[in-house]
């Protein structure tokens, strides 16, 4: 075993939460959600560490339910949405922000 600098025993916490959401929404392909992870450390004295995990990779499927949870306590509320109204709601969230902003011209990616 190698020799290990100012080597310290820390105490903390430890946990995992989604850094990043991707939808993959290519023309005449199926959709596909990307969630990149990130397991949080939190040490004595403060110190938080964040470790880039591996990503999860999630096909559409519009007929799937999900049981929706309570962001604050991780319990179930009892309720459930299908992954074909979340995608309705995300194109809804899609052309307000877009009907919000001023008028571009076609063609125009800015």
């Amino acid at each position: 075993m190698s020799y290990k600098f100012q080597q310290k025993p820390v105490s903390g916490e430890r946990y995992i939460r989604c850094s990043q959401v991707v939808i993959d929404n290519r023309l005449g392909t199926v959709p596909l959600v990307t969630f990149s992870r990130e397991a949080v450390i939190g040490i004595e004295g403060g110190e938080v560490i964040h470790q880039p995990l591996s990503p999860r990779l999630l096909p559409f499927d519009p007929a799937a339910a999900v049981p929706i949870l309570n962001p604050e306590t991780g319990e179930a509320t009892g309720a459930t949405i299908t992954q074909g109204s979340l995608y309705a709601l995300v194109y809804s969230i899609f052309i307000a922000a877009e009907t919000s902003q001023p008028e571009a011209t076609e063609g125009d990616d800015k």
